[in-house]
C-alpha cells in the first residue's frame, strides 16, 4: 500500500448528463464504485469529497466542501483537510479508465513538490493529479478572493508537470483521462468497455 490518500471528487451538478453522473451504471456497477474499485488496490485510505448522502453505502468516509459553492476546487480543499496522509491522489469520479499504474507512478515521483500534474500540450489534468498539504493554504487564498480555477494555485506552491512521453508508457491519454459529461459520453464509454471485452 502508499503511503497516500486518494480523493475522489463527486459533488458536481452533473448539469449536462441531467442526474448524478457518479451513480450512473457503467458495466453493471456504479461508476464511482469501479473508481473505487480501482483505487483501493493501492491506497489505504480513501474519501469522497462530496456535498450530500448519496454515497453512504459505499463503505469509505465521504466529507462536505468548507467553502461551498466553490466548484471542484473547494472539494479537493476539503479532501485534503481530511485526509489522513500528506500525499494524496485527487481524481473525478467520472473518468471510468482510471490507471492505477498510472497513480503509482505520480505518488513515486512526486517527492519533493506540492502538486504533481499530468500536462497534455497545453492542457491540465487537475482533476487526475497528485496534491499534498502542503498545497492547502494556497488554494484557500484562491477561495477567499473568489477564484475557483484549480490551476490558479499552481504557481503559489512547487508544482511537477508531466508531459505525455511519460504519461503514454500507462496506456492512451485520451482514454485514461477521458471523463463522461453528457449521455453521449455515456454511450461512447460503454461502447468502448464493449469492444474491449471482445477484443476489437
Amino acid at each position: 500500500m502508499l503511503e497516500a490518500a486518494a480523493i475522489v471528487l463527486a459533488g458536481g451538478k452533473s448539469t449536462r448528463m441531467g442526474e448524478n453522473k457518479a451513480l450512473l451504471t457503467v458495466n453493471e456497477q456504479k461508476m464511482i464504485e469501479a473508481v473505487i474499485r480501482e483505487l483501493n488496490k493501492v491506497f489505504p485510505e480513501i474519501i469522497i469529497s462530496a456535498n450530500g448522502n448519496d454515497f453512504d453505502d459505499l463503505g469509505v468516509r465521504s466529507v462536505q466542501d468548507v467553502f461551498t459553492g466553490h466548484g471542484p476546487l473547494g472539494g479537493i480543499h476539503a479532501g485534503l483537510e481530511a485526509s489522513s496522509y500528506y500525499v494524496n491522489f485527487v481524481v473525478a469520479c467520472d473518468m471510468p479508465f482510471i490507471d492505477i499504474r498510472l497513480a503509482v507512478y505520480m505518488i513515486n515521483s512526486s517527492a519533493g513538490y506540492d502538486a504533481l500534474v499530468p500536462k497534455l500540450g497545453e492542457y491540465y489534468q487537475p482533476l487526475y493529479a497528485v496534491y499534498t498539504k502542503g498545497c492547502i493554504a494556497a488554494i484557500e487564498r484562491q477561495l477567499k478572493c473568489g477564484q475557483n480555477k484549480i490551476i490558479s494555485f499552481y504557481p503559489e506552491v512547487k508544482t511537477m508537470f508531466i508531459e505525455t512521453r511519460e504519461i503514454k508508457r500507462y496506456g492512451d491519454p485520451e482514454r485514461i483521462f477521458f471523463n463522461v459529461n453528457t449521455p453521449g459520453d455515456l454511450e461512447l464509454v460503454k461502447s468502448m468497455l464493449s469492444n474491449h471485452r471482445e477484443g476489437k
